[in-house]
């Protein structure tokens, strides 16, 4: 599986970019199947959206009502992405051009210019999304800076769960076999997107079902076919 983004660069932490937002509402749309709801992202809207009096008992409702399922790979390795309302495909929380999520948007909205990647090292290089050049215009804003306010310690380690357990948890499913396919993509939605308790932290909750659905996935592979 391939995470690399088109129109990105790297960047050092040190360089120093030319960025402003406009609040003009370009980036929240034409975004179909375009932003991630990752899980952390998911659990995050979900504590936010129940402090504001909503009802929210687990992540299943937070990707049942504001995203979509996108399958990556033909294992059934997929991922969550925003829903989108209107002829412009505008963000399901756009309105009147504002972000009503502000204070819990999506890892992918609060770190715009930049974009994380895990490196082998455990580390993590930043890139530069180039698709809205209208914004690079104005104000400098450092790398480094930018990710440290915005890309905390908690994203860090989730990243390097999520993306660093890809690859073998894809691998996996592509090996197993046929009479074992559709228990196998029932375990991976469970282990990834709904198998989590809202009033402990997510992180590690998150490192122990990829360990459960690694594991559930090679018990598979004794399966004859």
């Amino acid at each position: 599986i391939s995470f690399q983004l088109p129109n990105t660069r790297q960047v050092s932490s040190s360089e120093q970019v030319s960025f402003h937002c406009k609040h003009c509402g370009a980036c929240c749309r034409h975004l179909r199947e375009s932003v991630p709801l990752n899980t952390l992202d998911a659990y995050r809207l979900a504590k936010y959206l129940r402090g504001r009096g909503q009802s929210v008992t687990c992540l299943d409702e937070i990707f049942v009502r504001y995203a979509e399922p996108v399958p990556l790979d033909k294992s059934g390795y997929t991922v969550y992405m925003l829903k989108t309302t209107g002829p412009d495909d505008d963000c399901i929380f756009l309105k009147d051009n504002r972000c009503t999520i502000q204070q819990a948007k999506p890892t992918a909205c609060r770190l715009y210019p930049f974009v994380a990647e895990p490196t082998t090292d455990g580390g993590c290089k930043f890139l530069l999304s180039m698709e809205r050049r209208h914004h690079f215009k104005g104000g400098q804003v450092q790398a480094g800076r930018w990710m440290k306010k915005y890309f905390s310690p908690e994203d860090r380690e989730f990243m390097r769960i999520d993306i660093g357990s890809a690859p073998v948890i894809a691998l996996l499913m592509r090996k197993v076999p046929a009479l074992e396919q559709k228990r196998a993509i029932m375990q991976y939605l469970w282990y990834r997107f709904s198998d989590f308790d809202l009033d402990r932290p997510l992180v590690e909750q998150y490192r122990q079902n990829t360990l459960k659905l690694v594991a559930a996935l090679k018990e598979m592979q004794e399966v004859s076919p």
